[in-house]
């Protein structure tokens, strides 16, 4: 059962000694996290940023080591993931970390795992069989080994509301659902919607039967609480448009000041939200229109004049970032302050800990960055080189940042202790359409501000010259602070099953399924279905009566009904008859047009009826429909056989290669590997042109390819296999109504096939500069997305290779050994300063 941690923490407990190990007073929460962790039970931590909800974690992390057990801390980015490997081997030297994202593997045999979700997921589904232990074979693909049942005591889930994610949430559900019951989880989350349902689903059914309960230690206070405003600026032109004083008196009262719009308390002030309205029909009636330049830079010299620094702003495009920070010319740091001339030092020293350091010191971007730097201006965003986004990691860190302009993604996790949030607008695009900030997107932005401990509140300013105003009730449902609500985004995918055999089990997939999130939704639906169910025959039964005491025969309203239906379907000579027909029934019975729509509300309560017991069917068999529909496909392309005399699924040679493949589409290459003869026709480059297409490269839709364009014939018409096949399998899910998770629409990307192979033809750092300067320049891609696609495509190089340990095909596998180093050079490299 869920113990809710909602009362002040009782004084006098047997725990005061731990809480005694730390320098100042825990915060309830903290402490019913860390009774629950001594205890033996698992804990769910709801908090807002900045609250210390990272407490017990670390807790959980020495408690753990100091008993002689290991620790496997998750998050949801590898990003994230270097930075706490970074901070807790700083933080506790005593304890040795391990950390592994897929790029990187370090420290395997480390008192405390740092890794992705999906690593520990893909541990979990290989490692559990055989008694716990991979096997040799399999000891490549899963980077580490460690004794589930003896040597593991915790996880810890970091950002678990992670789970919401609409492509990776299923990740955390398949892990939670794999993790062997004996296991702690420490689960650390953002604010979320009804956290005691959750908490109740991580039980997994286990607390009163001798299992673990989770502790729901929340709080929705915010330590350091935040107050938003908006801010407008403008030029002295509109007081030469405007000659009325008194209106000239309002623009200064309300320009280049801080204008209220939501308290410390949560109350939205309306009455800013009309100012800001009035000053920009002002501005636009009489067109004044500010450039972005002008704004950014009012608006910082505000902020650092009213030590409102440092702040970090929003920005919802990755090539605005970086526009935005080379608007800023003001001085932002403080005059005696010597970052400006030590900063470039620093920066190079840091980088010094690389052995190529010479390579990134004379990259363009180096230098824009480092020249940012120096004005106390940072960047921060995806598409940046890897080392180049840590250095500023590490400048923050340092408080050499005044002012930090960082796309949404910064928002999840990293560290930036800051007074001020900015918010250059407040919609983004959504890969689907534009639309504004929700609620939970924008809290957990806005609450990056205010450092504990130093800050008494924090501060949220809204650009508004720079977006249209949201209206009054779009405002206040933007800032409103509504918990995301939880759905499940578990689905019964062709990897699950494959998994599932892998690991032993050989029918009755379902039942893994039935355990998941979406279970609960489905008997939600199944009792919405009922009671419409109930709702509807109550009906039927009042109405019946009425039915068959009409005054008109009941054969008598059904052909009214038929003509009517005729007459509004037919030529015109059907439509008379139908009319002259209808004239006569309605002169017959004088009561037939009410007693005709008593019949048509009749049936049409029968017809939702059958739809309601239809959809409750097949609502109750729901995942075990979908589980037999995907167990069929993998029939139909021999990936399994089904065994009538045991009834039992097994895997076939094919079924064990896709059942390794996580980075691509687990059916796909698998379907090819007898025609390209497991590869030997391909050459290395090749290899790395094909995956290549696997890759998310951000083109600009003027540049992208929609068909391939390479004049290899061996590459073109492999390609044009995979995409065949892949049309193939999205028209038999179509067709069987299977969602599988995948996404088929532009499921491959031909624009970097060329150009990846030229990559790896490239021995010097000359020829890399020139492909990067020529190549990338006019595909404008950056070399921060290009190094990310040739760490995918070394990714699944390095998968394939473990397939091949595991069939035993030396020549394959001695081939593709040869291709991490044709790819990982010059700077696309898997380096990080944090390691």
């Amino acid at each position: 059962m869920v113990v809710i941690c909602d009362k002040p923490y009782p004084s006098n407990s047997n725990y005061e000694s731990y809480f005694e190990l730390y320098p100042y007073t825990l915060s309830d929460f903290q402490k019913y996290a860390i009774e629950s962790i001594v205890e033996g039970n698992h804990v769910l931590v709801t908090a807002h940023t900045g609250s210390g909800k990272t407490l017990p974690a670390e807790f959980a992390i020495q408690h753990f080591v100091n008993t002689g057990k290991k620790v496997i801390y998750t998050s949801p980015i590898k990003a994230l993931s270097n930075q706490k490997y970074y901070e807790f081997t700083k933080k506790y030297p005593d304890i040795s970390f391990g950390l592994f994202t897929g790029d990187i593997k370090t420290n395997p045999n480390a008192d405390v795992l740092i890794m992705t979700t999906e690593i520990l997921m893909n541990y979990l589904f290989t490692s559990i069989n055989n008694e716990n232990q991979p096997s040799t074979e399999e000891s490549t693909l899963l980077q580490f080994q460690i004794d589930i049942q003896n040597e593991l005591a915790c996880v810890v889930f970091d950002e678990i509301h992670y789970i919401n994610d609409a492509e990776r949430g299923q990740v955390w559900e398949k892990t939670i659902l794999m993790l062997p019951r004996h296991i702690q989880m420490v689960m650390l989350s953002a604010t979320i919607d009804n956290p005691a349902g959750f908490a109740e689903w991580c039980e997994r059914g286990e607390a009163g039967n001798g299992g673990k309960s989770v502790y729901l230690a929340s709080t929705n206070h915010r330590v350091v609480p935040l107050t938003h405003y908006g801010y407008l600026t403008t030029t002295e032109t509109i007081y030469k448009t405007i000659r009325d004083k008194v209106i000239q008196q309002e623009i200064r009262d309300n320009t280049n000041k801080l204008i209220l719009l939501q308290d410390e308390h949560g109350k939205f002030h309306e009455n800013g939200h009309k100012k800001i309205i009035k000053m920009n029909k002002y501005f636009t009636d009489n067109s004044v229109f500010m450039k972005r330049k002008q704004v950014l830079n009012q608006l910082s010299l505000f902020l650092r004049d009213r030590e409102m620094l440092p702040a970090i702003a929003f920005v919802f495009s990755r090539k605005n970032v970086e526009a935005c920070a080379n608007d800023i010319t003001v001085p932002l740091l403080d005059t005696d302050s010597k970052i400006s001339s030590t900063v470039r030092h620093e920066c190079e020293q840091i980088i010094r800990k690389l052995p190529n350091f010479n390579e990134y010191l004379h990259l363009p971007e180096y230098q824009n960055l480092v020249s940012l730097l120096e004005k106390g201006v940072g960047i921060h965003h995806s598409g940046m080189i890897p080392i180049l986004r840590e250095i500023v990691e590490l400048m923050i860190s340092k408080k050499y940042i005044k002012l930090l302009f960082a796309t949404e993604s910064f928002a999840i996790g990293l560290d930036c202790p800051i007074k001020t949030a900015v918010f250059t607008g407040v919609n983004k695009f959504d890969g689907r359409c534009e639309r504004f900030l929700m609620s939970h997107e924008y809290t957990q932005m806005a609450g990056r501000a205010g450092r504990r401990g130093i800050d008494t509140i924090g501060h949220v300013v809204h650009c508004n010259n720079l977006f249209s105003t949201p209206s009054i009730g779009e405002y206040q449902s933007i800032m409103g602070g509504v918990p995301q609500k939880l759905v499940s985004k578990f689905c019964i995918s062709y990897s699950l099953i494959l998994n599932l055999l892998k690991n032993g089990q050989t029918k009755d997939f379902h039942l893994f399924s039935q355990k998941s999130m979406i279970q609960s939704e489905i008997e939600k639906s199944i009792h919405n279905f009922e009671l419409s169910t109930q709702t509807t025959l109550q009906q039927i039964t009042e109405k019946e009566q009425f039915v068959q005491n009409a005054r008109t025969p009941h054969d008598i309203c059904t052909k009214y009904i038929e003509l009517t239906h005729l007459r509004n379907t037919s030529n015109n000579k059907k439509r008379k008859n139908a009319d002259k027909e209808l004239f006569q029934l309605t002169d017959q019975h004088r009561y037939i047009k009410d007693d005709v729509k008593r019949v048509i509300d009749f049936n049409s309560l029968q017809e939702q009826l059958e739809i309601d017991k239809s959809s409750l069917e097949y609502t109750k068999d729901f995942i075990m429909n979908q589980t037999q529909k995907v167990c069929n496909a993998l029939q139909t392309y021999n990936f399994i056989n089904f065994d009538k005399n045991t009834d039992e699924y097994q895997l076939t040679e094919l079924g064990v290669i896709a059942s390794n493949i996580a980075e691509i589409h687990p059916l796909v290459v698998c379907k090819f590997l007898d025609k390209w003869n497991y590869f030997q026709d391909f050459t290395t480059f090749q290899v790395v042109g094909l995956f290549s297409c696997f890759t998310d490269v951000k083109v600009s839709d003027d540049v992208k390819l929609s068909v391939p364009n390479t004049t290899d014939y061996l590459l073109l018409s492999s390609i044009k296999d995979i995409d065949n096949l892949n049309k193939e399998y999205q028209s038999y899910e179509h067709d069987y109504e299977i969602n599988s998770g995948i996404h088929y629409d532009n499921a491959l990307q031909f624009d970097i096939i060329d150009i990846s192979m030229k990559w790896c033809n490239c021995e010097t750092i000359d020829e890399c500069k020139l492909l990067i300067q020529t190549d990338l320049y006019e595909k404008s891609i950056s070399v921060g997305d290009f190094t990310k696609a040739i760490l995918k495509i070394a990714t699944i190089v390095r998968e394939w290779m473990s397939v091949f340990e595991i069939i035993g095909n030396i020549e394959a596998l001695h081939k593709f050994n040869q291709i991490e180093n044709l790819l990982l050079k010059y700077i696309t490299t898997s380096q990080s300063l944090y390691v």
